[in-house]
Parts: C-alpha cells; sequence; structure tokens
C-alpha cells in the first residue's frame, strides 16, 4: 500500500481521451441514469463541480439539467476533448485543469460536488480521506460519489484472482459504512444510495448532505 498518487490513468493523449468517450452506448446510458436517480435527491443546487470530468460525460449531462458546471481533470487531451463534446451538444460548461487534491477554491465555492469512478483507484485510506476531505471542503451542500462495492461479484472475484495469480487488483473497493463514517468526519450525513444489488453491480453510487 501507498500513499503516493498514480496519475498513470490521466488520460492526457489523444488516443487514450478518445477510446474513454466511446465506451459502449448501454453502459454509458446506466451511468447517466444513476446520475439521475442521485441529483433528484440533490436539491436547489445551481453549481456542480465535476471532479475528475474525464471527457466531459457528467459534466455535459448537468449542464443540460440546467446546472453551471465546472470539470475539472489533469488530462489535457481529456479537457479539450470534453469542450469539443459540449460545444457539439451545445451545452455551456467550464473545464478547468486543476488537481483534485489541491483545488483552488474557496470553501463552499460550489453547492454540490460529483466525484465520479475516481475513489476507487486508490488503494491508500489516507490518499481517500485526503480525496474526501478536499471534496467535502469546496461543496456548501452536497457531494454525490461513487465507490467500489467488496461483496460485488467482480471484486470477489479479482481477490480470488490475486491470490491464486498474483495479479494485482487496479480497482480498489470502500464499504458503505466506511464511506459513510468518513463522510461524517466533514460534517456530511447520508441521504440517498442508488438503488443497486451490491453484489450484480460493482459501482454503487451514494449522496450526502452539509449538515
Amino acid at each position: 500500500m501507498t500513499d503516493q498518487i498514480s496519475y498513470a490513468r490521466v488520460k492526457s493523449d489523444e488516443q487514450s481521451a478518445l477510446s474513454y468517450s466511446q465506451r459502449k452506448q448501454e453502459k454509458h446510458q446506466q451511468e447517466m441514469a444513476m446520475l439521475a436517480d442521485a441529483f433528484a435527491h440533490v436539491k436547489d443546487v445551481h453549481t456542480v463541480l465535476d471532479a475528475p470530468c474525464g471527457v466531459g460525460r457528467a459534466s455535459i449531462w448537468l449542464a443540460q439539467q440546467g446546472k453551471q458546471v465546472v470539470g475539472i481533470d489533469l488530462g489535457e487531451a481529456a479537457l479539450s476533448l470534453a469542450r469539443e463534446l459540449a460545444e457539439k451538444d451545445g451545452v455551456s460548461a467550464s473545464f478547468e485543469r486543476q488537481n483534485i487534491f489541491e483545488l483552488p477554491y474557496e470553501d463552499g465555492h460550489f453547492d454540490a460536488t460529483l466525484c465520479f469512478r475516481l475513489l476507487h483507484h486508490f488503494e491508500s485510506e489516507a490518499l481517500q480521506q485526503r480525496l474526501i476531505a478536499e471534496i467535502c471542503r469546496v461543496s456548501s451542500r452536497y457531494v454525490v460519489i461513487s465507490r467500489i462495492s467488496p461483496t460485488s461479484f467482480t471484486s470477489l472475484r479479482r481477490r480470488l484472482r490475486k491470490v491464486l495469480s498474483g495479479k494485482d487488483i487496479k480497482q480498489y473497493p470502500v464499504s458503505g459504512a466506511q464511506l459513510d463514517a468518513a463522510f461524517a468526519q466533514h460534517g456530511f450525513k447520508p441521504v440517498h444510495r442508488v438503488a443497486r444489488s451490491e453484489f450484480l453491480h460493482s459501482l454503487q453510487l451514494h449522496v450526502y448532505r452539509r449538515g
């Protein structure tokens, strides 16, 4: 286990960014449906930070819902493609190159922050805690965050594969109870979890509210 931040999955080149933007349409629609479910429980929110935004899939969806969106990422190629896709879809969203662990925004700058498909990339609990602390700091009301279930079939299979073959695990699960406890340290309480089987679906999505 290491507390060193890895940037191996940052979409810094055009090919990796383009490849990520061309994910299966069915999977994309399923994830956007998860966001719709989660944000139905996020009330009176106007400004949203999408961190990280990747190629802007969630940022564009949020902008289409009438939100003022700032998407951040470290990958220049991903940000460039996000701007192109937003323009193509006729929506207004701002995309900035920022480090999610060192955000330049003041405390409570955004009504809500979306952190989708990131937490599970960090094995270190210290880095997970640092990430949660920073997104809580800049969020005045809500945080919507995804995690990988430790009891999903995929997670169990990966652990077994590591035991049998020694192959590294690249997605690190966190339980719902662990996530609740981490957010409680920053004054956020759970208000909704998108209903998905912990065994059948690895990706889970939670909504937290300050206060």
